[in-house]
């Protein structure tokens, strides 16, 4: 006979009530969100920890060296090094003087070398106005030099040095060559020289016997001429005043006679102050012929 399996006695169901007792609650979500800002918290803390004891523990510092010499060491190996200095523009400035301010050896890792340090040594020479360096590789530094121009040379005191139109010293020594330049006279001659010698060299007549300018109680200028003459400038109106003479210097060659000084401070006149002798000359009675 087949095998009867008996049956399973049916079971009871637990009262609803009782069911939901047995159920787990869902995590509140506040719950669920400091889960999940541990499970990230927790590694990035210990990971920021290591990374801070290996860069005060000085390994950080003794890795960076070590790579760092390894790859000067190879860019050397392979030709990348200081072999030739090449400078252009270069009239007044020293080697010796553009080759401290640049401090570099030949055979110096090129790739190291402080473009932007070795500029501004360079630019604070006294000859050089702007310089601009350049790396040629595989081993040229090319130096462009922009040198100051003389203006004059400038008396204080007992001193006489070569100034650019900016005021700058240039030198103190070797001034025999710049003897032509004009020559500017005062402790703040400098800051007014380069517009006064720009209105001179707008008359001709007058630039051609310039000799010095000296400057009066700080205000205003005289001028002295090659052939002793003083023109009396005013404190403004400089250039009207200029203009005046010139236009009677080409009808009457006024610069050419035997004066002492000529007056420019009046607007419109002339004061003549001539020498003793030529004032003298002028009260002896006329020959008759």
């Amino acid at each position: 006979m087949p095998r009867v399996k008996p049956s399973r006695q049916p079971t009871r169901s637990a009262p609803r009530n009782q069911q939901r007792h047995n159920r787990r609650p869902p995590p509140r979500p506040w719950r669920r969100r400091m889960l999940v800002a541990g499970a990230v918290l927790v590694p990035t803390v210990a990971l920021a920890t290591s990374i801070a004891w290996y860069l005060h523990s000085g390994t950080a510092e003794t890795h960076w060296d070590r790579a760092r010499s390894g790859a000067v060491d190879a860019s050397v190996a392979i030709g990348l090094s200081v072999g030739d200095v090449l400078a252009t523009g270069r009239q007044e400035t020293s080697v010796d003087a553009l080759r401290a301010a640049l401090s570099v050896d030949r055979g110096d890792p090129i790739l190291l070398v402080d473009l932007t340090a070795a500029r501004q040594a360079i630019e604070d020479l006294p000859w050089v106005r702007t310089a601009r360096i350049q790396r040629r590789l595989p081993d040229t530094l090319i130096v462009a030099l922009e040198e100051r121009a003389p203006l004059a040379l400038w008396q204080r005191g007992g001193r006489v040095s070569l100034i650019d139109a900016d005021g700058i010293v240039l030198t103190e020594t070797g001034l025999g060559r710049f003897a032509d330049l004009p020559l500017v006279v005062g402790t703040d001659a400098p800051e007014h020289a380069p517009a006064l010698l720009a209105l001179v060299a707008g008359e001709p007549s007058v630039a051609a016997h310039l000799r010095a300018g000296v400057r009066v109680s700080n205000r205003r200028w005289d001028l002295e001429l090659d052939n002793g003459v003083v023109l009396r400038l005013p404190e403004e109106g400089v250039a009207d005043a200029l203009a005046r003479l010139a236009r009677v210097e080409a009808e009457d060659a006024l610069l050419d006679r035997d004066i002492v000084s000529i007056d420019l401070r009046l607007p419109d006149r002339l004061v003549i102050q001539t020498s003793p002798i030529a004032s003298e000359l002028r009260l002896l009675p006329e020959e008759s012929t």
